[in-house]
């Protein structure tokens, strides 16, 4: 729909275009019916197409339309006209109050007048649980008489579409202009010359980040220009965070009352910043003038008795002022470390764990994001720009590295090694290599790449040559070797030792065509990383460290020093969630890592909760669903057991031993034994332990020499169905038969695709899992006997995963690619199965976890589902910091 003058919105009439910005466009209107003007808000398209922000908003905006207060622009209602969303709202005369400022700063009794109304309507909005969260000038009308509006209240939210709006969401460094579905094109949450230290850093939002901005509008107004200024958006968020407004720069005729007021709404620490914004209600009400003032001191003139004593007094508040809110105008005259942080997110899509990479002169970060179909894409944020942009041709891609010279971007993608640069080229391919577990461009034309398998493999960046093997892995102690860096010195290089043991995991140094290596540290799980300052950086437990390191003479310090205390925890593959480049810029991963599994019903209502937070995946419920199954990952040990729990007394059993890492479980159909895949020595095989019995799980021998992921036992205890591993992007399905003299074992899915996370039906004659065979990762079932190969049908639509039939076998629930849990009914006819159009259950928020696999499994009573449930923050973002030290 095109806008223009004489068009009619329902019985709005638009009559002329007043306005554009994030938010959409601003039109002057007339309601026919009611014979007033009134202001029409159209919002975007892109933001409109989402429905669930869509719902989200048109609540918000129920809870802005009940405020009524003569300081607040009202808003009359949210509508829809010919597919297009719109608000009316109340149209108030005047200029706001960015455009008065152009012509300079306000008289010190009028910026008074002003802050006193600004300060009635956030007091009032305060009070019905309301925060502006974008309180700045441009917000702020002035009516002909004087009078003031506060617009656009709680919008900021309602576009976020986030209740606790984050700071992960709102962080102003990401002010995306984007038009993909579900977020909003130019849309900026706040603007960053008024938002808060906490704001910037990209912590919650509450009402203390209104009293900043509110103190940040009273100083624009005395003096006329910003508290916090620079020539970009990073140059303002470090004013923001690191410096403090001049005292002096305010008129001399200020009230000691008003400078104390700034003082305590711009502490940067909202613990001690103003708490309540009534109290600058009072604190305006009857300002001194004279006995407020701070006489202005005229060079060569002294200033007269009566004025020195108000200046000295002025410098003992400003003083006192100093000690709240960090250093102000009397602090030294060394410039402080300009520290920023800040969060990067993407509205709309997941960030993928441990796939991001600072170009070596900190000014970009590549990172990896899952679009609303699930399909990773390479991203590419520039550190002065407030968007981050996809590369196209990088469908799939994970571990990215920066070329040296910072122009070109190497990452994997289903087994090869490409590069792309910045400039638009298309994606060239370097090598196939196969199981990669990241990679470094040195200097030379050399890259090197780790392995799940195998050794550090040494890399042409032209291509056309074979990856050839660099280091040799300690055998019996080593399993692979993996996340190589290179050194400053662009020769040598350090790399992670991965093993099933802890003795086995380490850190060594390397030099390119130099025979062997050195460790320099052992029982570590982590990517190496050395800074341009020849720190080694690790993550520890959840902790970002760094440690003295002489690389030439290939000495490391015992002494670490903390960088960051939220990093993502590594997880059981090891990946890689932080970066760090020149100038001191670091990059991290954070995120929750807890889980805790409940029982959910058909619109996701908890039922009941099953367990504690901790680290807890893939579980699986027992056939009288009396116990469930699951396993515990303890990032301080890295220990992996499967643990069974009883539902009603909370009492819990290892069933794999201690020391072996154990994964994936199923029960048997007698209720009493589980399966599950360990790996004691190097590979990951099948077990079964018997519940109630004593003695050590039993390994079932087979033929299979790829890793074995356990899936599903079949009710009629016939079959178990396994996953293999052939690399980073293929899988096939194996059934192991139980009752056979020898059990054996049959690949059920064979070929090239990812075939993984199957289960079976309640007769056991059918199994649904999950295929990339077109492309992208679909639900489909196929019989037991003779497998996909014989006939198969598509269940999903628009990607799928972690498939389960229902107990009466009429339905196969599954998680699409947008993390909502589906239904879709079948019909089982003879030997064919017909699918009915999925309907959407539930939105399950999935951890963001490498190790986990399986989120839900089905409660045999058919009430409900057995859920894997984040605790926190299931979002996971990467956090940037420039300048700083630790935190």
């Amino acid at each position: 729909m095109n806008f223009e003058p004489g068009l009619d919105l329902l019985h709005y009439r638009l009559l002329e275009k007043i306005g554009e910005g994030g938010m959409g466009e601003v039109w002057r209107a007339k309601d026919q019916t009611l014979d007033r003007e009134v202001a029409i808000k159209v919002l975007p398209t892109a933001f409109t197409a989402d429905p669930d922000r869509l719902a989200r908003f048109e609540r918000e905006a129920k809870v802005l339309a009940s405020l009524n207060h003569p300081h607040v622009a009202a808003i009359h209602g949210f509508h829809e006209a010919d597919g297009r969303r719109f608000l009316s709202m109340e149209l108030v005369p005047g200029e706001d109050l960015a455009l008065r400022l152009t012509r300079g700063p306000l008289p010190v009794d009028e910026a008074i007048a002003v802050a006193r109304q600004i300060v009635e309507a956030l007091e009032y909005a305060h009070d019905h649980g309301i925060v502006h969260r974008d309180l700045k000038p441009a917000n702020i009308k002035i009516t002909p008489d004087g009078a003031v509006k506060v617009l656009d209240y709680g919008l900021a939210k309602a576009m976020a579409g986030d209740p606790s709006l984050s700071g992960a969401i709102s962080a102003p460094t990401m002010m995306p202009t984007v038009t993909s579905a579900g977020t909003v094109a130019g849309m900026i949450l706040g603007t960053a010359a008024y938002m808060s230290p906490e704001q910037a850093r990209g912590r919650s939002v509450d009402k203390r980040a209104d009293i900043w901005a509110f103190g940040c509008v009273l100083w624009e107004m005395l003096t006329g220009r910003r508290a916090f200024d620079g020539e970009t958006v990073t140059d303002v968020l470090a004013a923001v965070v690191t410096r403090d407004p001049d005292m002096s720069a305010l008129p001399s005729s200020t009230p000691i009352s008003v400078r104390r007021l700034l003082a305590r709404c711009l502490d940067k620490d909202p613990r001690t910043r103003l708490r309540d914004v009534g109290e600058a209600r009072i604190a305006l009400a009857s300002p001194s003038i004279e006995d407020g003032a701070v006489a202005a001191a005229v060079p060569g003139q002294a200033p007269s008795p009566r004025g020195r004593t108000w200046w000295l007094a002025g410098a003992a508040l400003a003083l006192v002022a100093g000690a709240a809110i960090g250093k102000l105008a009397l602090a030294p005259t060394v410039p402080p470390v300009r520290t920023i942080e800040f969060n990067v997110t993407v509205p709309g899509q997941r960030i993928e764990s441990g796939s991001l990479a600072l170009s070596p002169d900190g000014s970009s970060l590549a990172f990896v994001v899952r679009d609303k179909d699930g399909q990773r894409q390479l991203t590419v944020r520039s550190m002065d720009s407030i968007e981050a942009r996809v590369l196209p041709g990088t469908a799939g891609a994970y571990h990215p590295f920066w070329s040296p010279d910072g122009r070109e971007i190497a990452f994997f993608s289903e087994n090869r090694l490409l590069r792309i640069a910045l400039d638009g080229a298309a994606a060239r391919p370097i090598a196939v290599v196969p199981d990669a577990r990241g990679g470094s461009w040195g200097p030379g034309d050399v890259i090197l790449v780790g392995s799940g398998s195998g050794p550090i493999r040494r890399v042409s960046s032209s291509g056309g040559r074979p990856p050839v093997g660099v280091t040799e892995l300690d055998r019996g102690v080593e399993d692979a070797h993996a996340w190589p860096a290179f050194l400053p010195d662009g020769k040598q290089f350090v790399f992670l030792a991965d093993a099933s043991s802890d003795e086995g995991h380490r850190i060594h140094l390397g030099e390119l065509d130099r025979g062997p290596t050195k460790i320099l540290k052992k029982a570590v799980r982590s990517q190496p990383i050395v800074d341009p300052s020849g720190r080694l950086l690790l993550g520890e437990v959840g902790q970002l460290v760094a440690y003295p390191f002489d690389f030439r003479s290939g000495t490391l310090g015992e002494l670490s020093v903390l960088i960051a205390s939220t990093v993502y925890p590594l997880g059981a593959q090891h990946y890689a969630p932080f970066s760090a480049a020149a100038g001191g810029v670091v990059a991290f991963q954070t995120g929750s890592s807890e889980t805790e599994l409940v029982f959910v019903d058909f619109e996701g209502r908890v039922l009941r909760k099953v367990t504690d937070p901790e680290r807890i995946g893939n579980p699986a419920i027992s056939p009288d669903g009396k116990r469930v199954s699951f396993e515990i990952f303890t990032d301080t040990s890295s220990e992996r057991l499967v643990w069974v729990q009883d539902v009603e007394r909370r009492v819990r059993t290892a069933v794999s031993q201690r020391g072996n890492a154990a994964d994936s479980s199923a029960w048997g159909a007698d209720g009493e034994t589980v399966y599950f895949d360990a790996n004691p020595g190097g590979k990951w095989d099948a077990y079964r332990k018997a519940v109630s019995g004593g003695g050590e799980p039993e390994r079932l021998e087979s033929p299979v020499k790829s890793d074995i992921t356990m899936l599903d036992a079949s009710p009629d205890g016939r079959w178990l169905l396994t996953a293999i591993t052939m690399g980073e992007d293929q899988g096939d399905l194996v059934l192991h038969e139980l009752t056979a003299a020898k059990g054996a074992w049959i690949e059920w899915s064979k070929g090239r695709f990812n075939d993984e996370n199957g289960s079976f039906s309640p007769d056991s004659r059918w199994i649904t899992y999950t295929s990339d065979a077109s492309g992208r990762t679909e639900v489909y079932v196929a019989p037991v006997q003779g497998g996909p190969g014989v006939r198969r049908f598509q269940i999903s639509s628009g990607g799928g995963f972690e498939p389960k039939f229902s107990p009466d076998g009429k339905r196969i629930y599954y998680r699409s690619a947008r993390d909502e849990w589906m239904s879709a009914d079948i019909e089982e006819s003879g030997d064919r199965i017909d699918a009915k159009t999925p309907r959407v259950l539930f939105s399950v928020t999935a951890a963001d976890l490498p190790w986990i696999r399986n989120f839900v499994d089905v409660l045999p009573d058919g009430s409900g589902f057995l859920l894997v449930r984040p605790v926190g923050s299931a979002e996971s973002a990467i956090r940037v910091r420039t300048g700083g030290r630790s935190s």
